[in-house]
């Protein structure tokens, strides 16, 4: 009995020194609401707020890369907002990817071809390029709030 009330001590002191206490507290670095609407709008751009200027190169060659490999393979970019959910969550994470995708929708009308042999292929890197952005926003925010170096 003596070795298991030992051991519960151990884990409560042990659970106590894994809280965060005022010294620990993340420091903010820069606003995080500017800098997820810099890594939305442009991929990378938040991370080059942030003074992280090969990061922000690396991601937005990654973005920009996997969108351009998307259209030569003539993929879909989903522009539905109503109608069957998956399309919509599909539209919703191809917007992820910024101003690329709208200037790619808006102002080359680029649909992709359903016709097109890459079709499939080409419609999963679209839609990579924005979820991928998608979580390079939620890394500008960790990082512009202190939680992440």
């Amino acid at each position: 009995m003596a070795g298991k009330a030992g051991t519960k001590k151990k884990k409560r002191s042990a659970a106590r020194a894994e809280r965060p206490s005022a010294e620990t507290a993340p420091v903010p670095v820069a606003n995080p609401y500017l800098a997820c609407v810099l890594a939305w709008f442009v991929p990378g751009a938040g991370h080059l707020y942030l003074g992280a200027k090969s990061r922000a190169l690396a991601f937005l060659g990654l973005v920009i890369t996997s969108l351009v490999i998307g259209c030569l393979l003539d993929g879909r970019l989903p522009w539905t907002f109503s109608g069957a959910p998956l399309t919509v969550l599909a539209s919703l994470g191809c917007l992820g990817a910024g101003a690329p995708t709208l200037f790619l929708r808006l102002a080359l009308g680029y649909e992709g071809m359903v016709e097109a042999p890459g079709y499939e292929y080409g419609s999963a890197f679209i839609l990579t390029a924005g979820l991928m952005n998608l979580l390079l926003i939620l890394d500008a925010w960790d990082i512009s709030t202190g939680r992440k170096t």
